[in-house]
């Protein structure tokens, strides 16, 4: 008899459909497979959910340096954080941002990504909420929601009104490891909006083998500034950058 070949099948690949998400949300929280939104969606379309927006934003401010260095300055730094209440609410002026939140929790499952999308009604005021959309597998917390208005008039915001749309797909392979719910990503828990992680500029130029005494900053501006020349300097310095002066 010839020997039979074990034929080697991948998994079906396609958005989940509303049974699909029911059936996840019905699993218990310790299984990997399983979904978790809380509270309790109440708006499950055919292939998507709909989620609220948060009480928590990140409100943008005028930076006290002359410029922001990614991975280098204290995000925080950027912003002011509000809480508003349900009932009350934000007003977003006209070609202005805020960070804020998804109002549920969720819970993705080890074989499933998501996608944040803007609900149609929004982005018809011109609101977009999803600038950074992709979900990876077995993410835990509330979605940060980057919302821009891009109209010409200001625009209000209540927590607690659907404003984003959660779609899910199957992916080809179950990232479970050994059936267990292991968790990694650099995002990880928040019940409110989450600040930029970033590398520092050395560290993030390093793979392409720029070293640590090639890399320059922007900051000219801090040595027109007399009290600011000696710490800025020093402390790029102690850091082991290389510092250029006008």
């Amino acid at each position: 008899m010839a020997n039979k070949k074990k034929i080697k099948t991948e998994r079906q690949v396609g958005v989940l459909t509303k049974k699909d998400i029911e059936d996840r949300l019905e699993k218990q929280i310790f299984e990997p497979s399983s979904l978790i939104i809380t509270p309790y969606p109440k708006g499950i379309d055919s292939d998507s959910i709909d989620l609220g927006l948060g009480n928590h934003f990140f409100v943008p401010r005028g930076h006290r340096t002359p410029c922001f260095v990614p991975g280098l300055t204290n995000p925080l730094h950027l912003y002011s954080e509000q809480y508003i209440p349900m009932g009350y609410y934000l007003v977003l002026p006209a070609h202005h941002t805020v960070l804020g939140s998804t109002l549920e929790y969720i819970k993705l499952p080890s074989d499933v990504s998501g996608e944040i999308l803007t609900k149609s009604s929004w982005a018809r005021t011109f609101i977009t909420i999803e600038t950074a959309p992709w979900i990876h597998p077995l993410y835990r917390g509330c979605l940060t929601l980057e919302i821009a208005n891009v109209s010409n008039t200001p625009v209000v915001l209540y927590p607690g009104v659907k404003i984003a749309q959660l779609v899910l797909l199957n992916t080809m392979r179950d990232i479970a490891k050994k059936n267990k719910d292991e968790i990694e990503g650099t995002y990880f828990g928040p019940v409110r909006p989450e600040p930029a992680i970033l590398k520092k500029p050395r560290e993030a130029l390093s793979d392409l083998g720029i070293s640590r005494e090639d890399v320059t900053y922007p900051l000219d501006e801090y040595f027109d500034h007399e009290e600011y020349q000696e710490y800025v300097a020093n402390s790029l310095r102690e850091q082991g950058y290389k510092v250029e002066s006008p």
